[in-house]
C-alpha cells in the first residue's frame, strides 16, 4: 500500500505479512467463535465435497481465512465475479506455503444487498440478459429465483453460444430452478464450480453469526463505531483522499423478507433482524472470521479504509487489504495483431492508445527531432524579431512576450497537426491498435468489468481456473492477458 494511506491499512508486499497477520489474528480469535463458525458452515452448506470437508476441518483445528465477496450477480454478472474468487484460492494457498499454518479460502456473499438492478444483469457473446422482476423490497438474497429459472432458460433457447458456453450457463440454470432462493442458487453455483479449491461460501445473514456480533449492533445503535468512522474518513478527506462511502449515524438497517430500511435512531431489534450497510459489512465479517487478508477491487478496499478506527477502538486485527489481480480474455487473432504490431503484451496493458501511438511514430518518423528542427527555425526569427523590436520600441517589450507566447501556442497547434498527418499515413498500424485495444478495453471499459466468465469460456473453448489460480500473483496484484492456443 502506498505510504500516504500506511495509517489507515495495510497491504500486501512481502512475505511477512501475511505470516504476521496470520500470528495477529489467530492470537485474538477465540475457540467459542470458532466453534460457532464451524457450526454455521455446517449448518449452511450441509453435505461437503473431499475439498470443503478438508476447508472445514482445517478451520475447526485452527486454521485462518482469506475472504472475498461480491454481490449475487445474475450468472456472476461480469468476470471480476469469479476472478475474485481464484485470486482469493490463490492468496491463500500462498499464505499456507509461506506460514505452514492451513489458510482456507471463504467467499462472503452480499445476501442482505438491495441493489436489485445492480445484479439483474450479465453478458455473453454481446447478448444481453436482464432479469425482470417486480415488487423488490428487501434482501436479494431472500428472492425466489422461479422467474429468474424460467427467464434465463428462455434466453438460453435462442441465445447464440458455442456449446462449452452453453453447457457452463445450463449448470448455473439447474441451481436457479432447484434452489429456492437467490442466496441458496448463488452459494450452489459457486460451490460446484469453485469444487476443486475447497472454498467455504458464507451467507452473512445467518441469525447465529448475528447474535455474536450483538456487541458490534449495540455500539453502532449508540454511534459510538459512527463516530471513529466519520474521524477516519475527515481524517483522509484532509489528506486529499474523497469518501469512497459516506458514513451515516447509524450504519445499520432492519431487514424482513420485503424491506431493509435505514435505521436512523437507537432501536431495540432482535440481532437477526439488524443488517451492516457497506462500511459496517467489513467489520461484521471480520468480527466472526478469523481472517487474515480481504481481496478486493480498488473501489471496495478504499471504503476499507475508513475503518481503521473502529477496528483499533474495538482491538479487532484489521486484515491486510490485497487488490485482486485482473484479467482479460481475447482471440488468437488479436494476439497475432499485437505480434503485427511489433508489441508486447506488456505494452497493450500498461499504456494508453496515445502513448503507443505517439512512440511508434516517433520511432518511425523522428517526430520529436522533426519538432524540434522545424519549431527552432520560427523560434529563433521570432526572438531575433522580438529584440529588434524592444530595441526600437522598448515600451512594447509586454506586446512583444505576449506576441512570443502566442506563436508559442501556434507552434504547438502546428505540432498536433503534424502529428495527426503522420497517423493518418500510419493509418493501418493504428486501426490495428484501436482494434486490440477495443478487445482489452471494449468501449472503454476494461475487459473483465464488461464481459462475463462465460464470454471468457468462449474465446479459450475451456475454462482456465485451475491454471488462473496457479499463475496468479500473490504478493503484487498482476493483470493478465489470457488467449486461446492456435
Amino acid at each position: 500500500m502506498d505510504s500516504p494511506l500506511k495509517d489507515f491499512g495495510k497491504g500486501v508486499t512481502q512475505e511477512s505479512d501475511l505470516v504476521e497477520a496470520i500470528e495477529t489474528k489467530l492470537a485474538s480469535y477465540s475457540e467459542a467463535s470458532r466453534n460457532l463458525l464451524v457450526s454455521v458452515f455446517k449448518n449452511q452448506l450441509g453435505d461437503l465435497s473431499p475439498k470443503e470437508s478438508t476447508s472445514l476441518k482445517a478451520l475447526e483445528e485452527g486454521a485462518a481465512t482469506v475472504v472475498t465477496g461480491h454481490q449475487l450477480m445474475v450468472c456472476g454478472g461480469t468476470a471480476f465475479f469469479e476472478i475474485k474468487i481464484l485470486s482469493a484460492v490463490a492468496l491463500a494457498k500462498e499464505a499456507a506455503r509461506i506460514s505452514g499454518t492451513n489458510v482456507v479460502p471463504v467467499f462472503w456473499m452480499a445476501t442482505e444487498d438491495h441493489d436489485f438492478e445492480e445484479i439483474a444483469s450479465f453478458r455473453v457473446n454481446g447478448q444481453r440478459f436482464t432479469w425482470q422482476q417486480e415488487g423488490i423490497g428487501g434482501p436479494v438474497g431472500r428472492l425466489a429465483t422461479n422467474r429468474l429459472a424460467e427467464q434465463l432458460e428462455a434466453f438460453l433457447i435462442t441465445a447464440k453460444l458455442t456449446e462449452t458456453q452453453r453447457s457452463f450457463l445450463q449448470r448455473r440454470l439447474r441451481h436457479y430452478k432447484s434452489e429456492p432462493t437467490l442466496a441458496a442458487a448463488t452459494r450452489a453455483i459457486v460451490r460446484e464450480w469453485a469444487a476443486d479449491f475447497g472454498v467455504l461460501v458464507l451467507d452473512g445473514d445467518d441469525a447465529q453469526l448475528k447474535t455474536l456480533a450483538q456487541p458490534l449492533w449495540n455500539q453502532e445503535m449508540q454511534g459510538t463505531l459512527a463516530k471513529k468512522i466519520q474521524s477516519t474518513t475527515a481524517d483522509l478527506e484532509q489528506r486529499g483522499y474523497r469518501a469512497q462511502v459516506f458514513p451515516r449515524e447509524i450504519n445499520l438497517f432492519e431487514i424482513g423478507d420485503q424491506k431493509r430500511e435505514r435505521i436512523t435512531a437507537y432501536k431495540d431489534l432482535d440481532a437477526p433482524s439488524i443488517s451492516p450497510n457497506a462500511l459496517m459489512r467489513p467489520v461484521y465479517q471480520e468480527w466472526v472470521l478469523p481472517n487474515i487478508a480481504y481481496v478486493g477491487g480498488g473501489g471496495e478496499l478504499a471504503y476499507w479504509l475508513q475503518l481503521g478506527g473502529v477496528f483499533d477502538h474495538l482491538e479487532l486485527p484489521m486484515p491486510r487489504l490485497y487488490l485482486r489481480d485482473s484479467v482479460a480474455a481475447i482471440s488468437y487473432k488479436t494476439i497475432e495483431t499485437v505480434s503485427k504490431l511489433a508489441l508486447s503484451t506488456e505494452d497493450v496493458l500498461s499504456r494508453s492508445k496515445e502513448e503507443l501511438v505517439k512512440t511508434y511514430i516517433e520511432s518511425k518518423h523522428s517526430y520529436a527531432t522533426e519538432s524540434v528542427t522545424l519549431n527552432s527555425l520560427l523560434e529563433a526569427a521570432l526572438e531575433s524579431w522580438a529584440n529588434t523590436l524592444v530595441h526600437s520600441y522598448p515600451e512594447l517589450e509586454v506586446h512583444a512576450e505576449a506576441m512570443k507566447t502566442q506563436f508559442e501556442k501556434t507552434l504547438t497547434r502546428s505540432n498536433k497537426t503534424r502529428l495527426r498527418a503522420l497517423k493518418k499515413r500510419e493509418h493501418i498500424w493504428t486501426t490495428r491498435l484501436e482494434t486490440v485495444m477495443e478487445a482489452i478495453c471494449p468501449q472503454g471499459v476494461f475487459w473483465e468489468r464488461r464481459s462475463s466468465y462465460a464470454d471468457l469460456i468462449g474465446i479459450l473453448n475451456e475454462d482456465p481456473k485451475a491454471a488462473l489460480v496457479d499463475n496468479m500473483s500473490t504478493i503484487k496484484a498482476g493483470t493478465y492477458l489470457i488467449y486461446p492456443k492456435k
